[in-house]
């Protein structure tokens, strides 16, 4: 086991850059999800670590040991990929055994059988050494791919998106295996996937990439609740953030926000942070998660009219329309709405999220957190 550091890492293939200035420290033993769309230099970043692609600038440690001028079998790092890269001619304990039997590593015969046999049994695939992986199912591929891995006992586990291929129920069943594993063993992790729920129900930390940058590294509450700016903001959640234009309006004594579907006053205790602001445009956000909907009209509610529902069994999205500009609502209650139909929604203004129109930082994160 081991922690890792990269300082200033660069990475360009011709005239594209795929990482730029990468600065992350993974703890010893901790398993940290780097969370970002197709593009957004996830592979690159792993291949780097593991040595398969050599950095342009900056430095990589592990365990303390500069590692970016050593070839990939001096690392001892392991690394997983969407497609498992299984032999399809092998057996199990053939694919299991191989890294091994590498030349640079080569093990005893008793000691492969050995780790090929205690790592099966941990990961309930021993009934299945002798079975070629043309044969497995996804689960199946899956777990050896893992194996594989856990046979050698590296310093690091790379795992780019292991998972994305397979089906909705398998992946929620094999997220909670690979953290388990990953508890078990104990060994330092960095796990890429495009999937919130991934990022946020497996890591210790998260890291937003986007563009070769980290956007923000924190636990899943932070990335959640104090999104640094509007780009992670919409990238966690389902359905995403809503997003409006607003105008800070003075009205007597208080401070209000004016979108095309609703005016809300700005509480006291933030108000102060928008004074300089007055005037000006913001970029609104709220989540669908934290809108109130109903058929009667509350104290503080607005009217907007149903645009369309999706019944998703316990819970429903109904996207409203109200001046022109459509958001959704994330409901779990009993009612049944209709396309056309006239609702009332309300929020609790401390839910509301403000961004800079030009630059998408959050206007109320400090460096200590939300205001």
């Amino acid at each position: 086991m081991a922690d890792l550091v990269l300082k200033n890492v660069w990475k360009k293939y011709g005239e594209v850059t795929a990482l730029k200035g990468i600065y992350l420290r993974v703890h010893d033993g901790e398993l940290i999800t780097i969370l970002g769309p197709s593009g957004a230099g996830k592979t690159s970043l792993l291949q780097t670590i593991a040595g398969v692609e050599e950095i342009r600038v900056g430095e990589i440690y592990i365990g303390g040991q500069r590692v970016d001028t050593l070839p990939p079998f001096q690392r001892n790092v392991a690394m997983i990929f969407e497609t498992y890269a299984l032999y399809p001619n092998k057996t199990v304990y053939e694919n299991m055994a191989f890294p091994l039997r590498s030349p640079y590593i080569r093990f005893p015969r008793e000691e492969i059988d050995e780790r090929v046999k205690r790592v099966s049994a941990m990961l309930q695939i021993d009934w299945l050494l002798d079975r070629n992986v043309a044969q497995l199912s996804g689960g199946q591929k899956q777990r050896v791919a893992l194996g594989r891995m856990l046979v050698r006992n590296p310093r690091l586990f790379l795992m780019d998106e292991p998972i994305a291929h397979l089906d909705a129920k398998l992946r929620h069943r094999l997220r909670a295996e690979l953290k388990n594993i990953q508890r078990t063993f104990g060994i330092t992790t960095l796990y890429t996937t495009h999937d919130y729920r991934e990022a946020l129900g497996m890591g210790d930390r998260v890291a937003i990439l986007n563009q070769g940058v980290i956007l923000q590294i924190g636990t899943p509450n932070d990335i959640y609740n104090a999104p640094r700016n509007d780009f992670v903001a919409g990238l966690v959640g389902d359905p995403p953030m809503n997003f409006f234009e607003g105008t800070l309006m003075q009205t007597g004594d208080t401070l209000a926000i004016r979108t095309a579907a609703f005016q809300q006053e700005i509480g006291k205790e933030i108000a102060s942070h928008f004074r300089s602001l007055k005037g000006k445009t913001l970029k609104v956000g709220l989540r669908p998660s934290d809108i109130a909907l109903g058929k009667k009209e509350t104290p503080g509610s607005f009217v907007a009219q149903v645009y369309v529902v999706e019944p998703l069994g316990v819970v429903k999205v109904v996207t409203l329309e109200r001046e022109g500009t459509k958001f959704q609502v994330k409901y779990m209650g009993e009612e049944n709405f209709e396309i056309g139909e006239k609702v009332f929604f309300r929020f609790s203004p401390e839910r509301l999220y403000f961004f800079d129109p030009e630059t998408g930082s959050n206007i109320l994160i400090s460096d200590q957190g939300r205001v």
